[in-house]
């Protein structure tokens, strides 16, 4: 938002990272109390804690740049450069669901509308300025604003983690579940022991 971002685009690790860190293992997340869900997009139930880390979003912030957003699930990023009325991200060939399956524009598009349609309601208002998602190619999605006066959207469409419409083709999205779901990130959940 304010200036070009500090890492060119062929960076290979954040400058605060450590890139020969080991990599693998387990993560054990002990938490208070309990939960009747594994849907975080949701109102209904009660989560379990950890959730976010199965899904990756679009961009990703870097810990030492405020309003500067980087490639995750894109690769790269085009934007209106006129009136910011729209933004088009570039998917990466390589994406994978946690079932193998590839990630795509369409379901960059089904998490969006399924979200503001049936998740949370503080989605409905979050991209409330989003007019039309649409896949421009397998991987290509463009997002349309309302308002050309929000210099923050093209960062904040970025943030939401993308959801797999195959895995809900014929489930409930608004119903608390403990199915264990496919996600778009690093984790998966192994097993569950509820209550």
């Amino acid at each position: 938002m304010h200036g070009a971002p500090a890492w060119g685009p062929d960076f290979s690790s954040p400058s605060y990272a450590n890139p020969a860190a080991r990599k693998g293992g387990q993560l054990v997340h002990g938490v208070l109390g309990t939960f009747d869900s594994l849907n975080p997009f949701i109102n209904k139930g009660i989560p379990a804690d950890g959730l976010s880390n199965l899904y990756d979003t679009l961009t990703t912030s870097s810990a030492d740049e405020p309003f500067t957003r980087y490639g995750l699930l894109a690769e790269r990023i085009e934007r209106d450069s006129e009136d910011a009325s729209w933004v088009i991200y570039h998917l990466r060939p390589q994406a994978r669901f946690s079932d193998g399956k590839p990630v795509r524009a369409r379901d960059v598009v089904f998490s969006f509308d399924i979200v503001r349609r049936k998740g949370a309601p503080a989605y409905k208002a979050y991209f409330a300025d989003i007019v039309a998602v649409e896949a421009l190619t397998p991987l290509s999605v463009r997002f349309r604003f309302r308002s050309k006066d929000n210099r923050e959207l093209p960062l904040i469409v970025g943030e939401l983690g993308i959801l797999p419409a195959h895995y809900w083709r014929g489930r409930e999205f608004d119903r608390s579940s403990l199915d264990i779901p496919v996600g778009s990130g690093p984790y998966k959940v192994g097993s569950i022991d509820a209550g």
